[in-house]
Formats: C-alpha cells, structure tokens, sequence
C-alpha cells in the first residue's frame, strides 16, 4: 500500500513533509520545548522511552537507530550510556540527517565524543547499506509514517540487522479496528494495531518480551485499567497523585503499566540467540 493509496480521510495532510510515500514529519524537539518552559505529553513520552532505552544500553553495544531523523537519542546516550560501542543512524531524509549532525557537532564541542557515531541516507524499507550486525536497534516513533508494506519491510531489514540476542525498542501508536481505519495523527500514513505488529515481528524472527504503555487514554480509563490489573487500592493511588503530581508527567508515566489501553506502545523484542 502506498500513500496514494489510501483513502483521502487517511492521507497526510497538505503541507506534511514527504520522501515518496513516507511521510518525513519529525517528532517534537522536546529538549528545546522543555527549554522554553513548554511540556506535552508527546514531548515527555518520547524523552521517556529514549532514556529508558539509554539505561538499558550494555557497555561496548553496537547500537542501530532507524528513521533516526534528528538525532534526539545521541544526547540521552551521550550521557547515560557512553560506553557504547558505536551508534550508526539511518534516515531517508537529508534534511533531517543535517540537523542530526548538528547536533552531533554540538555534542561533540561539549563532551567530546565517547563512542563512534555515524549517519546513514538510505530507505530502511530497501536493502540496507553494508553495516555490521547491532546488538541494540532503536525503532522509536517513525514506523506509523511508513505505508504497510514498506514499514514491515523495513522490520525484516532491522531484525536481520541484529546480532543473535539483539534487542530492538520499537514504538509506534496503537490503532484498533481493521483497517483502513483513521489515523490518530494525520501527519502518520499508517498506524498498525497490536496484532499487525505481534504478526509481522513473529515473521521475521524476533520474540516480543515486553509491551509498555507510553501515552494514556484519559485519566478514567487509567484508573479502570489499574484497578483490573492491581485492584482497588491502584486506583486509589492514582487518583491521588493525580491531585498532587503535574497531569503531563503522570498520565505518561502510569501508562508504562496499562499497555492495554494506552494510544502508543513501545514493544521490546529479541532475536533469539
């Protein structure tokens, strides 16, 4: 399927950037928003799962980072994860491959650079570049701007990137229903549910550990979800800190635990070893 495809209703409004039929639309800066004082919930889902995905990066791992756009992983590696082997982003866009060097070169008159970084113009949906195999593949907020079949391309490219026991951090919004179905942003081509995307990564090798919840319904929703999963005494908890901690920063931390009705998932896959 491609854009054109689509129906009208589903189609990236006017003025969305594009390469062919991907949309090339970029997530929110959100070092530079939260700089300016502005917090959204997008912009601290996305500092979210790309912190924990620097926790998490094993000293000396190669790590991978598809439709990487303009760089907003490197500095959270930078500093949380410095020990890395060596980070390669790949992007389809030059525009956004730019930015990212820039913000390489700021990084790099700052703290020096702690482990090798380079970036990659090429469509990750088409036979990658030769690059070694990665032990860390970061997939973060970009497969929804991807037409069906070229997105899952683009996974069976990424798994067989990954070394036997590779992990990939892969996000991407929850749509529900058979398609076509309308998007939740229309600056997205195509948004897969959780059974497109359990089906393709099955597909291509890779074993889902772990489902997280990265941006919630609405607080009532939260709420029921909790109480099914922990009980009453969840549910109590979280009304509480609703009163007391910012709604931003709490609806996008508490929906880590209910994936099951949040609008955004990260799922963490492995290629088995």
């Amino acid at each position: 399927m491609t854009a054109a495809q689509l129906p009208e209703q589903y189609r990236t409004r006017p003025g969305t950037p594009m390469v062919g039929p991907y949309s090339t639309n970029q997530m929110d800066d959100f070092y530079a928003a939260l700089s300016c004082g502005e917090v959204k919930p997008s912009g601290l889902m996305n500092l979210l799962q790309h912190l924990l995905v620097a926790e998490r990066c094993a000293p000396g791992s190669r790590v991978v980072d598809v439709c990487c756009g303009r760089g907003l992983t490197l500095p959270l590696l930078h500093r949380y994860a410095p020990t890395i082997g060596g980070y390669v982003g790949l992007d389809i866009s030059t525009a956004n491959l730019d930015e990212a060097w820039e913000r390489i070169e700021g990084l790099r008159a700052t703290y020096g650079e702690p482990f090798p970084v380079d970036l990659v113009e090429c469509d990750v949906a088409q036979p990658w570049p030769d690059l070694p195999v990665f032990d860390v593949a970061i997939y973060t907020s970009a497969l929804e701007h991807l037409p069906f079949e070229l997105g899952a391309a683009s996974l069976r490219n990424t798994a067989a990137a990954l070394a036997p026991g590779g992990v990939l951090y892969l996000s991407t919004p929850a749509a529900v229903g058979p398609p076509p179905r309308p998007l939740q942003y229309r600056v997205h081509v195509y948004e897969w549910s959780r059974e497109e995307i359990a089906q393709v990564l099955t597909e291509v090798g890779l074993v889902v550990e772990d489902v997280m919840g990265l941006l919630p319904p609405d607080p009532d929703a939260v709420a029921a979800a909790l109480t099914r999963q922990y009980g009453n005494a969840a549910s109590g908890w979280y009304r509480d800190l609703v009163a007391r901690v910012p709604t931003a920063l709490l609806n996008v931390v508490s929906a880590i635990a209910v994936p099951d009705v949040a609008t955004e998932l990260l799922y963490v896959c492995r290629r088995p070893a």
